[in-house]
């Protein structure tokens, strides 16, 4: 690889962490979803890209290969549509609220 390209990659590579640094959680998850699936379409292990993640979560969040299948997995049907709609999620969240016994805690019902 040339000197230019280099230069080229760096820029590129530095505009777009700047970009993540002030893009919204939705922005960000749906970045870190494409770049997961990416890398797995290109043949990095998934265990590899679970250990980046988990070396990179400012939470202290664990990521597994599963995990990495699953963002691989959303990023497939994302290609064609939304696999939750908005209107599906609001109206869960309200039917949890709703059925909660807390209605501040969206649990699991049995």
């Amino acid at each position: 690889m040339s000197k230019v390209q280099d230069i080229v990659n760096n820029a590129v590579d530095t505009t777009a962490d700047l970009l993540d640094k002030v893009s919204s959680p939705t922005s960000r998850a749906g970045s870190t979803v494409e770049r997961a699936a990416k890398m797995t379409q290109n043949g990095v292990d998934k265990d590899v890209t679970a250990l980046q993640m988990t070396k990179n979560s400012p939470n202290g969040q664990t990521y597994s290969s599963a995990d990495v299948e699953a963002y691989n997995k959303l990023y497939e049907d994302a290609k064609t549509k939304v696999v939750i709609t908005s209107k599906q999620a609001t109206a869960l969240i309200k039917d949890q609220k709703n059925s909660s016994p807390d209605s501040g805690n969206l649990v699991p019902q049995s």
